[in-house]
């Protein structure tokens, strides 16, 4: 009896023993894999930090430039960061740009009459260095308030997607009328006196005439330098008006008012023609006239 007993009782601890490791297995096999989940989040936290560092080390610059009715988008992107940076694009179009007006309409887009290559293309730049753009717009639209975004369409980082593109700036700009108008443009106010109204030159601007039969007013802005520019008036044979100077309050980069009055001796009026106003400034490297604007004064023709 008692080697039966001694038999059952060592059968019980061999089975208790064995659960025992069995336990002790699966306790290890879950504590390696919460160690494993615990290592992958944090290589997903590591990978977020890592391109955050990488779009904040890219800064994107942009401007708008108007002149003369066409406008001169400039934006680039500057690696801030001591590494190089591989920048990748679905297509061969690197950038975009879109004009709107300001009820919202889309005036111009950049890609809208452009082919592009499809297919991955990248660009590497290296620390300190650029990735640029630049594009010019006739701009043949009305004048008025307008706003430019522009875009790299930037895909990857260093192969790495993004979920958003953070490289685009917009920026506001006013294009304003056409150097000269034709005689049907001209606005007439309510004396009766012919009056046109000219756009935003290189160193003129918001120039308007009114009068007639030889005397006229002139007023606008002058952007020029030192505050000094001459005229002159000449019906293209003749010259009505010798080079005269004009001095304005400030000097360039500052827009300054100013006002002209003219009068001709009707002995030199022209029996007909374009009597012209001419605004420019004297080069100061070698005297000769620049930045000229030619400014219709009257259409002159005779009747009998």
């Amino acid at each position: 009896m008692k080697n039966v007993l001694a038999g059952i009782f060592g059968i019980a601890l061999l089975f208790a023993a064995g659960c025992s490791n069995q336990s002790e297995v699966k306790q290890g096999e879950g504590e390696e894999s919460e160690e494993a989940a615990s290592e992958e989040i944090t290589e997903d936290q590591q990978t977020e930090i890592d391109m955050e560092g990488l779009i904040e080390q890219m800064v994107m610059d942009a401007e708008v430039v108007v002149d003369s009715g066409e406008v001169s988008f400039e934006f680039s992107l500057k690696n801030t960061g001591e590494d190089p940076v591989i920048l990748g694009f679905t297509s061969s179009q690197k950038d975009e740009i879109q004009v709107k007006d300001k009820e919202g309409e889309v005036v111009y887009t950049y890609s809208a009459d452009q082919m592009f290559a499809q297919g991955l293309t990248t660009e590497e730049v290296e620390a300190g260095g650029l990735l640029e753009a630049s594009e010019t717009w006739p701009a043949d639209i009305e004048p008025g308030d307008y706003e430019a975004t522009m875009t790299f369409l930037v895909d990857t980082i260093n192969d790495q997607p993004l979920d958003a593109n953070p490289f685009e700036v917009t920026q506001s700009f006013t294009l304003e009328g056409k150097d000269a108008v034709t005689e049907e443009e001209a606005k007439t106010d309510e004396t009766g006196l012919k009056e046109a109204e000219y756009g935003k030159g290189e160193a003129f601007r918001k120039v308007t005439v009114s009068g007639e039969n030889g005397s006229y007013v002139v007023k606008g802005e002058a952007r020029v330098f030192e505050g000094s520019f001459l005229y002159s008036v000449e019906d293209g044979h003749n010259v009505q008006v010798s080079p005269t100077p004009v001095k304005v309050k400030e000097g360039a980069p500052s827009w300054s008012p100013f006002e002209i009055n003219i009068s001709i001796p009707k002995e030199d009026m022209p029996d007909y023609g374009m009597v012209t106003l001419i605004l420019f400034e004297e080069s100061s490297d070698d005297g000769r006239p620049i930045h000229l604007n030619y400014i219709p004064l009257e259409q002159v023709q005779t009747t009998e």
